[in-house]
């Protein structure tokens, strides 16, 4: 029954897998009732934690009260997506080395995991542990996953349905070291490859996101435009024995910005004054943005070798690296041609209200399973937020956001 179970898990390929960010609720004013579900397979939702004593719990009780019920509801509507519980992420990894340290405290984990995915309803857990660090980190992850794994296994029997186990991967060489990829494939579904995050504007030249392929004009070392670049890190997957089916490659839905960039090259491979000011953060913007504030005041470039665009704005000094729908096709043509297992995104609440990067992502990875692309919800506040208008409740919990507070 396993064997079937576990087949079943990368037959759904090519799989589109898109993070739903907890937080999007609040200055995003992002729902689980805008997510495209039927341009999905799996939803992974962001994050859950693991705490200083070792157990898996929630963050945000508040949001995930009302994003929980709501994510059930969703999969009634659509029996086929499955969603999964990611326990980690960028800003709450830092108790994962203790807590998988030893079988007691792995067992421990492990288990509190599996109680949390299953009293909140969801079908999977995955592990997004940031990251791990050197020989006793590389061991314990291996161990982890395989106690999750037998946790699993235990529940698929008695209930005779199959829990998925994922992980998000890191694509830097450095930290791909740091995973034993050969021992940790038989605990596991598949990869969420994080294809992204070579260049960041706390580098100090302006560079890609998520170059496709190797740059023969670019700065840094060769070794380095060798490996920083997506064709790189899924060579290292697959080099290392992971399969194809068992990798999706990880696009990233924001893009990063630089300011203070010289017009010599249209901004690129310039030495910038830092991080560009971002609506979401240091850097930080958001494609609904690029595409509805931002193209028509910024030059768009093409890079012909790496496949990724650019945007420059010579009078506001700024350049953002970026994905949109043509070199997200791109992608997907290189995911059907490596014969990988599908995509990940990272995140949902970052597109257009036309879900155009998903829907150029699912075009051509799902196209017989197209449906059209859902409409633009209304603009109010997502259901089972309000009687009356009410308020949103805040992201901790204290202040409440106002219905109708523009994002």
């Amino acid at each position: 029954m396993l064997l079937a179970a576990s087949a079943r898990s990368t037959a759904e390929a090519p799989r589109v897998v898109g993070y739903f960010a907890a937080w999007s609720i609040y200055g995003r004013h992002y729902h689980v009732s805008d997510i495209p579900a039927d341009l999905l397979t799996h939803v992974n939702y962001a994050f859950a934690q693991v705490t200083p004593a070792g157990q898996c719990a929630s963050i945000d009780p508040h949001g995930d009260q009302v994003n929980f019920p709501q994510l059930r509801e969703l999969k009634k509507r659509h029996p086929r997506l499955e969603t999964l519980i990611s326990v980690g992420g960028a800003s709450h990894s830092g108790n994962f080395s203790r807590a998988a340290s030893t079988a007691e405290s792995r067992r421990a984990l492990a288990e509190s995991c599996v109680r949390f995915m299953k009293e909140a309803g969801f079908e999977g857990i995955d592990v997004d542990w940031e990251f791990p660090s050197g020989d006793v980190d590389k061991k314990s992850f291996t161990a982890l996953l395989a106690e999750l794994r037998t946790q699993l296994d235990m529940l698929e029997v008695a209930e005779n349905k199959h829990y998925l186990l994922t992980v998000a991967g890191p694509a830097g060489p450095g930290r791909i070291a740091n995973l034993e990829l050969d021992k940790i494939s038989a605990s596991i579904d598949w990869i969420n490859l994080m294809a992204y995050d070579f260049h960041m504007p706390s580098d100090p030249v302006t560079n890609f996101d998520a170059p496709l392929y190797p740059s023969s004009t670019g700065p840094g070392s060769p070794e380095q435009r060798a490996s920083y670049n997506v064709d790189a890190a899924v060579n290292a997957y697959l080099a290392a024995g992971i399969a194809p089916a068992k990798l999706n490659l990880g696009v990233h839905f924001s893009g990063w910005g630089w300011r203070g960039v010289p017009k010599a090259n249209h901004g690129l491979y310039q030495r910038s004054l830092g991080p560009a000011k971002g609506k979401w953060g240091a850097g930080v913007f958001d494609y609904r943005e690029i595409k509805n504030r931002l193209l028509k005041h910024y030059a768009r470039y093409w890079h012909r070798e790496l496949l990724v665009p650019w945007l420059y704005n010579p009078a506001r000094r700024i350049m953002i690296s970026y994905e949109d729908p043509e070199s997200l096709g791109r992608k997907a043509e290189y995911i059907k041609r490596r014969q990988l297992g599908g995509v990940m995104i990272w995140q949902l609440g970052a597109d257009d209200e036309r879900h155009s990067l998903l829907g150029a992502l699912h075009a051509r990875l799902r196209p017989s399973a197209s449906s059209g692309l859902p409409r633009k919800r209304s603009n109010s506040c997502a259901a089972g937020f309000r009687a009356g208008c009410g308020a949103l409740p805040s992201r901790s919990g204290s202040t409440p956001w106002p219905c109708g507070v523009p994002g």
